[in-house]
């Protein structure tokens, strides 16, 4: 203890203990002699003031290994109210790890489809992720539906803003803050937001488009067969992520009756999925 977390004075005494039940140990008080407030070691703790910060750690790891808040809950005896809000208190304390120079040398982004409660609303999910399979960035926005359902949605819900530049644009906004280098080469699939993005925040890297729908004609005309392992997949890290967070993170998976309810609720799952990936991976 270095000051007072009142009034940030440094004369304070030693004034008592107290118990806590869950590790069965004794916390130190102090007592300011300014203010006369008093405060424990504790205090200083990202941890202060909860209940059951013993949870934290189990309930981040079932979260990202693809169980709901309620079979969470169900798992370590307490309520769906404890795990809802340490996913919020998680998201924002459980930090990844900064991307090393090696992450920041090839790097792949394209965008997942998910949905918001219902198919009439859908959402995209941009991602990036370094040829060693981390996660350097991840956000969330609204689209509106597309094909058949694109009228029934209209007609249900009016007409539904659409983000994909914005959040494209705040994707590309964080990892030019956070990459240490310039990446030397970014491959996407050809649609067209991604050049003049990349122009403006990557001037000096390589840009690599690829075909994804050549890509999986090649998969088709080889099905059933041993070649078709063998085709290669130049956009093979994100896909794989992706599979990874349809398999890990229940309201993302297809044909689920788990679905998100709250957009800001799948971001914050996200960072959370985001910082045990790349803590797993470094």
């Amino acid at each position: 203890m270095k000051f007072c977390p009142h009034c940030h004075s440094t004369s304070f005494i030693k004034k008592n203990f107290y118990f806590i039940k869950h590790s069965r140990s004794y916390i130190r008080r102090f007592l300011c002699q300014t203010c006369k407030k008093s405060f424990s070691s504790r205090t200083f703790s990202p941890t202060y003031r909860q209940s059951k910060p013993f949870l934290n750690l189990p309930i981040s790891k079932l979260l990202a290994s693809g169980n709901t808040e309620r079979r969470t809950a169900k798992l370590l005896n307490c309520s769906k109210n404890t795990v809802a809000k340490k996913l919020l208190w998680l998201s924002n304390n459980l930090n990844s790890l900064p991307p090393s120079e090696e992450d920041a040398q090839h790097i792949q982004i394209d965008e997942l489809e998910t949905i918001e409660h219902t198919k009439l609303k859908p959402l995209t999910v941009p991602m990036c992720v370094s040829h060693t399979y981390k996660i350097l960035g991840v956000e969330v926005g609204k689209i509106p539906a597309k094909g058949y359902l694109a009228e029934i949605s209209r007609k249900k819900y009016g007409l539904r803003e659409d983000e994909r530049l914005q959040k494209l644009t705040e994707l590309f906004e964080h990892i030019a803050a956070t990459l240490p280098v310039q990446p030397i080469t970014i491959t996407t699939d050809k649609h067209p937001l991604y050049p003049k993005l990349i122009g403006k925040y990557f001037p000096q890297a390589q840009h690599i488009q690829v075909d994804a729908g050549e890509h999986q004609r090649k998969k088709r005309d080889l099905v059933y067969t041993a070649e078709r392992k063998r085709v290669f997949d130049p956009l093979f890290a994100i896909n794989q992520r992706f599979a990874m967070l349809r398999s890990d993170i229940r309201r993302l998976t297809r044909r689920s009756w788990c679905t998100t309810k709250k957009i800001e609720n799948l971001r914050r799952h996200l960072e959370l999925y985001r910082a045990f990936n790349n803590l797993q991976l470094g």
